[in-house]
């Protein structure tokens, strides 16, 4: 498979955010207009200059609808909105819709939101009839998501041996970097120790292998690389993507969409694995963050606890992961955070929010910054949606 003609035709040239907090105090429309408006302005445009949104949510009403926003914003036209359901796995879809909009003259300037008063407003929807897979799961008790993703990694521990101190160390790990990124919701150090004394959710995972609940919302603009290439930052190239999902497999129980996307997002894109210099991937879960990192063949098959044990998925590691806190201590934005690390970390002055004062010097006391990075990957849930993007 040759590279498809939209490889590097389209770049992120803005990202936005909102404080992150388990109590906004205001509407939910409000955060997204703020996060939408620091996006715009970070890539030098005007709001008028957007012609097309698109955000997501999950079986909820946690959001903005595109259209409401279209008014709060105050646009004079927009060219096409989307709203897609699909929770975790639209972050890097909607990116993909969004390069293909931009790609094929439709827009000129896409702009992508995840909003939501997830923690202090909680969501809604509980009380409904349970529909698709849900109605085989529901009536017998599997009502969180925890009991949704532990199955694949009590898998993976009977196939491989990997205990529960193995996601300790992705805990930890994950918690580091959010120690230095001064947006994240939580910047304490953790421990081993401390993990481990945790109190159960559901097993295998106790509560510090659990995404936040957050209140907040972020916004990236994708436009064409010709144009970002004139904006306020140099663009950060959409190199390929996945946006689909693959039908689940029964057996073996530990393997994820991921496994069949990502050799095809590696061939989009003319790389390998060994051409990734770091990656944010999906995790809801601290077992979903392994089962990630060895779908997209960031460790070998059984080797992603050893990669976090060792140092390796850290900043000055083999492959640093999750640079930002992820899901389980940055926040919850449902993979959109994930997007706009990856073009923080590939922009010429790498990212604005840890605690350097200057340059990046990398000492890990201050810096989060990766060193020189060219090519980062991003994985929404399961894999089934990936983006590689790299440094113009």
């Amino acid at each position: 498979m040759s590279k498809p003609s939209i490889a590097d035709q389209t770049a992120i040239a803005g990202v936005g955010w909102t404080k992150f907090s388990k109590a906004s105090g205001t509407s939910v429309v409000s955060l997204t207009a703020e996060a939408a408006l620091n996006a715009i302005a970070d890539a030098g445009l005007e709001v008028d200059d957007i012609d097309g949104i698109l955000t997501y949510q999950y079986n909820t009403v946690d959001t903005v609808y595109p259209r409401d926003l279209h008014v709060a914003l105050g646009l004079k036209a927009c060219n096409f909105q989307m709203f897609d359901q699909h929770g975790g796995t639209s972050a890097c879809s909607l990116v993909a819709a969004a390069a293909m909009a931009v790609h094929s003259g439709l827009c000129k300037n896409v702009l992508i939101y995840r909003s939501l008063n997830g923690r202090s407003a909680r969501r809604s929807g509980a009380a409904r009839l349970p529909e698709g897979p849900g109605q085989w799961m529901v009536p017998f008790g599997s009502t969180h998501a925890a009991s949704l993703f532990g199955p694949y990694y009590t898998a993976y521990m009977a196939r491989y041996g990997a205990t529960t101190e193995d996601l300790a160390h992705v805990a930890v790990n994950t918690r580091a970097h959010a120690v230095l990124n001064t947006k994240a919701q939580m910047r304490t150090p953790m421990t081993v120790e401390e993990h481990q004394r945790s109190p159960w959710v559901i097993y295998p995972f106790r509560l510090f292998d659990c995404c936040l609940q957050s209140d907040g919302a972020m916004a990236v603009i994708v436009t064409s690389t010709e144009r970002a290439r004139t904006l306020r930052h140099a663009p950060v190239l959409i190199t390929a993507f996945m946006g689909g999902t693959y039908p689940p497999q029964p057996d073996p129980a530990w393997e994820i969409e991921g496994l069949r996307a990502a050799p095809i997002l590696y061939e989009r894109a003319g790389l390998s694995p060994q051409d990734v210099d770091f990656a944010e991937l999906y995790d809801p879960f601290t077992g979903m963050t392994l089962l990630h990192a060895e779908a997209f063949g960031l460790a070998p098959q059984g080797g992603a606890p050893e990669l976090f044990r060792s140092g390796g998925a850290g900043l000055d590691g083999a492959m640093p992961i999750n640079t930002h806190g992820g899901l389980l201590s940055e926040t919850y934005m449902q993979g959109l955070n994930h997007v706009v690390e990856a073009v923080q970390q590939l922009r010429p002055g790498g990212v604005a929010d840890d605690l350097c004062t200057g340059t990046h010097d990398y000492d890990r006391a201050h810096c989060r910054q990766v060193r020189d990075p060219h090519v980062g990957l991003v994985c929404g849930e399961c894999g089934a949606s990936s983006l590689i993007l790299r440094s113009a």
